[in-house]
């Protein structure tokens, strides 16, 4: 192993009068580091994608929905909430009502336009025990227990919302709704007036941009719930990974009326697809190592044409054929060692310098302000060992070509 390591650091060496091999090698050594840096970089953005989007549908919808197939929705909901409570892996339940509606503002000039939104009637004490939305209420969380008061009832809009309808605090808005059975002779339309109280604020557009809150007993007059109800139940678990298996025991639990979906079923489409698109990218960047690859084998190839009297001294003298072979897999191992070392350091470099300084992004298009960005050490070792078994295989066959010369043609002919 000491010979063969020894002769390699010598062959990494070109001669005086041939700097080709040395270039080469350098040309290796970035292509891998560019691969590798890329690869690392574009992985940990992913990586971030996919966190970011998890953090933020875990904790602006419930982690699991129990829904009710009863026309009337939800009636008995004291005792469906303690029956769900009583689940040990069950940390908080709280009633919704959820619908589609239309939300209008007055505007100085022109006609109104509705917005397309979601209202959720929330109770303001249980509420926090499934969504954190004393954080992403403002200007404070008091605004959330107003939506209580009696008099005119109130609203949270999202905050993009708010600035689509000009709405700020103090504002009236309109919201509309169409209720019971839908007779498209007569269709008959709902409309309450609700004062801005607050605004809610999630970092994702989607949600900011559509979600109005406000009071569950203002919800349920409005459309047309019994005084109590609800349409949907929310519930958090201990483990957000185990929401799947809590739900199905909580269907089993509550009957055959009711049904339970957790957050990684109903964005089951949406994760899929993402860890599909990161597969792509692991197969398509990877391309760049792979290209570096063949270069190594390009590298030791022309080595082995430039050593061959050399080789064949080594042989004559009584150089083993394995230890020739692994002179030159030891360039190759050697060549991407350096590669992925120079692009791993690179990659940690600019996920560092993309964490602190971030690239912005338009909200309106995006979930996210920034690109986020999430390291992980799995996927670092992963790619610096394929990188290194790729650099171990592209040295085989030069390797092997060296280790089968003949020493006396070799010397006879040279």
């Amino acid at each position: 192993m000491k010979f063969a390591g020894h002769i390699a650091r010598r062959y990494l060496r070109s001669r005086r009068n041939s700097r080709f091999l040395s270039r080469g090698s350098v040309t290796a050594i970035i292509g891998i580091a560019l691969g590798v840096m890329v690869l690392n970089i574009t992985l940990a953005v992913m990586n971030g994608f996919h966190a970011e989007m998890q953090r933020v549908f875990v904790e602006n919808m419930p982690m699991i929905s129990v829904w009710t197939s009863e026309a009337e929705g939800l009636t008995e909901v004291g005792a469906v909430i303690d029956s769900i409570a009583a689940d040990p892996e069950v940390v908080g339940v709280t009633p919704f009502i959820r619908q589609e509606i239309l939300i209008t503002a007055a505007r100085s000039y022109g006609p109104p336009r509705p917005q397309a939104g979601v209202i959720w009637g929330i109770e303001p004490d249980l509420v926090n025990t499934v969504l954190p939305m004393n954080e992403n209420v403002r200007p404070n969380p008091e605004v959330i227990g107003s939506l209580n008061r009696p008099g005119v009832p109130r609203v949270i809009l999202g905050a993009d919302l708010a600035n689509i309808l000009f709405a700020a605090i103090g504002d009236t808005v309109i919201l509309t709704s169409v209720n019971g059975e839908l007779d498209l002779d007569n269709i008959a339309a709902v409309s309450r007036e609700f004062v801005v109280t607050g605004y809610f604020e999630s970092g994702m557009y989607e949600f900011d941009s559509r979600f109005v809150y406000t009071g569950i007993e203002a919800a349920a007059e409005m459309l047309g719930y019994q005084p109590g109800g609800a349409s949907v139940l929310g519930v958090k678990v201990a483990d957000v990974m185990r929401a799947d298996i809590v739900g199905d025991r909580i269907e089993d639990k509550l009957g055959r009326t009711y049904y339970a979906t957790d957050w990684m079923a109903l964005n089951a489409n949406l994760f899929t697809w993402i860890k599909l698109e990161k597969v792509i990218m692991i197969l398509l960047l990877g391309m760049i190592i792979l290209i570096a690859g063949f270069n190594i084998i390009g590298i030791l190839t022309m080595m082995v044409g430039e050593r061959r009297r050399e080789i064949g001294i080594l042989l004559a003298m009584g150089a083993k054929r394995s230890q020739v072979m692994g002179v030159f897999l030891f360039n190759g191992v050697w060549l991407g060692l350096v590669g992925g070392f120079f692009g791993s350091l690179l990659g940690l470099l600019g996920i560092v310098v993309l964490e602190r300084f971030g690239i912005k992004l338009p909200g309106d298009v995006y979930f996210v302000e920034t690109v986020p960005v999430l390291l992980q050490w799995t996927d670092f070792i992963s790619i610096a060992v394929v990188t290194l078994v790729m650099s171990l295989a592209a040295g085989l066959w030069p390797s092997w070509e060296a280790s089968n010369l003949k020493p006396m043609d070799i010397i006879r002919y040279t």
